[in-house]
């Protein structure tokens, strides 16, 4: 860590990026070397956006160097991110998994104007996957039939990356923010929540399934994205994930691809 930012108040670190308190209820989030000006530029202009459009967020102040690092200023939130209220508060996680669901069922009636489409990232992380070439073109050629969509989605919209403020729930990091069909964002949050990064253990596992479960069909009823929807771009997203995702390898993860491909008359991966 440099001198400027060993004497800031430390709140958060993550694969991307360190978050410190600088004063005057704000935050600065600075970024590794491996992030993409690219990534950070859309993290940036999509908070905007969104508080704009009036998804509870908070919207970037600017964008800096601080000390060396490339950096974005926030406005600071007070609270935990869901997944920590959750811990605290496990009696209560159905009713905040409700209020998650409706919160992405919302987001997504916002159009998401001129972000890169979430089509094109999802052919491009498959083109660039493990699947052979044979079911990279089946893939290709089955998403292409799909609507694109014109939603402001997240990419990443997880437990972590929701904060329970005093005024309610706050989504932070658009860096994987796009334009596109919500039930392909939704399948994403589903993966995430099943699959993600964590604990493996069988009384993890049963309630991340319990949860993946609840926060379906709270954005269903929310955003009135239907099973079928889900389920025609469940293949394409979790074929896409593994490009990245090594931790979701695990045999739940491959038994969900495979009957996902099954069902949509892809080739298996092997």
């Amino acid at each position: 860590m440099n001198d400027q930012a060993s004497q800031l108040s430390f709140l958060a670190s993550g694969t991307s990026a360190d978050l410190f308190d600088i004063g005057g209820d704000q935050v600065v989030k600075l970024f590794r070397d491996s992030v993409s000006d690219e990534m950070i530029a859309r993290e940036a202009l999509t908070s905007a956006q969104a508080a704009a459009s009036g998804v509870p967020t908070a919207a970037a102040i600017g964008r800096t160097t601080w000390d060396g690092r490339r950096a974005i200023i926030y406005p600071r939130l007070h609270g935990p991110t869901l997944m920590d209220w959750i811990r605290c508060n496990p009696i209560r996680a159905g009713w905040a998994l409700d209020r998650m669901g409706a919160l992405h069922g919302a987001m997504h009636r916002v159009r998401g104007g001129t972000l890169r489409s979430l089509k094109q990232v999802l052919a491009t992380d498959i083109t660039y996957g493990p699947a052979s070439h044979a079911l990279q073109r089946s893939a290709i050629a089955y998403l292409d039939r799909l609507p694109y969509g014109d939603a402001l989605t997240h990419g990443d919209f997880h437990l972590g990356n929701v904060m329970m403020t005093s005024g309610g729930l706050v989504v932070i990091d658009w860096s994987k923010a796009a334009v596109g069909h919500p039930a392909a964002d939704a399948v994403r949050s589903e993966m995430l929540m099943r699959f993600g990064i964590g604990p493996n253990d069988w009384v993890t596992r049963l309630w991340r399934d319990w949860a993946a479960a609840r926060l379906r069909r709270s954005y269903a009823a929310a955003s009135g994205v239907t099973a079928s929807d889900i389920s025609q771009w469940r293949p394409i997203v979790a074929l896409a994930w593994l490009r990245a995702r090594d931790a979701g390898r695990t045999p739940a993860f491959m038994r969900y691809l495979a009957k996902a491909l099954a069902q949509a008359g892809l080739p298996s991966l092997r």
